[in-house]
This record gives C-alpha cells, sequence and structure tokens, in this order.
C-alpha cells in the first residue's frame, strides 16, 4: 500500500517465485490489506469510501468490516462492496451471519460501468433496524436487522484485493499487477 497526493493504492501483483507464509503455505501473488482493527471501531452509523477498483478475470476487490473481538461467522460480517472480477462491473454488498455465512444475504447492481476508470462512493447506512448499502448515494439493497442477526456489535474496517477462488474467478496467465485506488473513507454518527 503506498500513499501519494490523498490517494491510497492496493497494489496486487504475481510473485512467479512465490511467496511462502508463517504456515508453509506458497502464495502466487502479492497485495495488501488495509484495516482500523485496534486503532477504530464503530457501531452504527454510515460509512463510505471512494474507490477506483479493479475490472477484470481473478480479481476480487473489497471494502468490508468484522466484528471487534467477535467470532466469523457467529458475529457477522458486513461487505460493503464486492466486486468479483468474473462479474465485470457488478457491484455486490452482503452480510454474512450464522444462518448464511458462506452465500450471504446479498444484493448486487451492475448500473456502473466505470467501477475500474473512475472513482465511485461505496457506502452501508447502518442502524438498529436496517443495513442499506448504497453506489454513489443511490441504494441497491437492504437487509433488515432483525434481533436475529448479530449486527449490534462494534466493527472495524477493512480494505483488500483478493486474487482468484469462485468469486473472482481464475487469474489470466498475462496477469502481472494491477491496482486499487481509495481516495478517503469516512464514517458518520
Amino acid at each position: 500500500t503506498t500513499l501519494n497526493n490523498g490517494i491510497a493504492t492496493i497494489t496486487v501483483s504475481e510473485e512467479p517465485n512465490g511467496l511462502v507464509d508463517s504456515w508453509g503455505n506458497t502464495s502466487y501473488y502479492s497485495s495488501s490489506k488495509i484495516t482500523t482493527k485496534g486503532n477504530f471501531s464503530f457501531r452504527y452509523g454510515k460509512v463510505e469510501a471512494r474507490i477506483k477498483t479493479i475490472d477484470g478475470e481473478g480479481f476480487w476487490p473489497a471494502f468490508w468490516m468484522l466484528p471487534t473481538g467477535g467470532d466469523w461467522p457467529c458475529d457477522g460480517e458486513i461487505d460493503i462492496m464486492e466486486h468479483a472480477g468474473n462479474r465485470l462491473n457488478k457491484i455486490q454488498g452482503t452480510v454474512h451471519h450464522p444462518d448464511k455465512h458462506g452465500s450471504g444475504d446479498g444484493g448486487e447492481t451492475n448500473d456502473y460501468t466505470n467501477v475500474s476508470t473512475a472513482f465511485n462512493t461505496y457506502s452501508v447506512v447502518w442502524n438498529e433496524k436496517a443495513i442499506t448499502f448504497l453506489v454513489n448515494d443511490k441504494p441497491f439493497h437492504i437487509v433488515g436487522n432483525a434481533c436475529a442477526l448479530p449486527f449490534n456489535w462494534d466493527f472495524f474496517l477493512i480494505l483488500n484485493i483478493a486474487m482468484g477462488g469462485t468469486f473472482g474467478g481464475s487469474v489470466p496467465d498475462s496477469f502481472v499487477s494491477d491496482i486499487m485506488e481509495v481516495d478517503y473513507v469516512r464514517v458518520y454518527q
């Protein structure tokens, strides 16, 4: 992750020789994750980020939240923006909880054809009754926050790029490097 002229840039790159993690697993891609875990968390309000994401097979950029001190999926996950690279220009917003930890309770929009060429604002408005997902202040999905759902904890923020998998799709042989740019992240309470 780099910061230049007020823009945070997350770079994902091919690692032809592989990188070995502390568990002995080899990965052939490197990236980074920006997180507020241990520094900032909140419950209820509006959170938004202005992001220029990546379009293309194999990419899985995301702006999401996990509970502070909680366990997944019992204490929930809020995916403010996920962009499956193999679904060009489709933006998804999803909540995961014990009843829906795999597929989640999500909605998607493909109203935006410029997610990788221009900045768009991705946000949720989160209160005791509902979680509303928006792109450029236009709602596209609402999840009721019934008492059975675990979204009454403090959550921290995460921005990252994952690669491949069933969501992002296969990474093309021609891939070398790409970026996701973040102009700002804001929380209103």
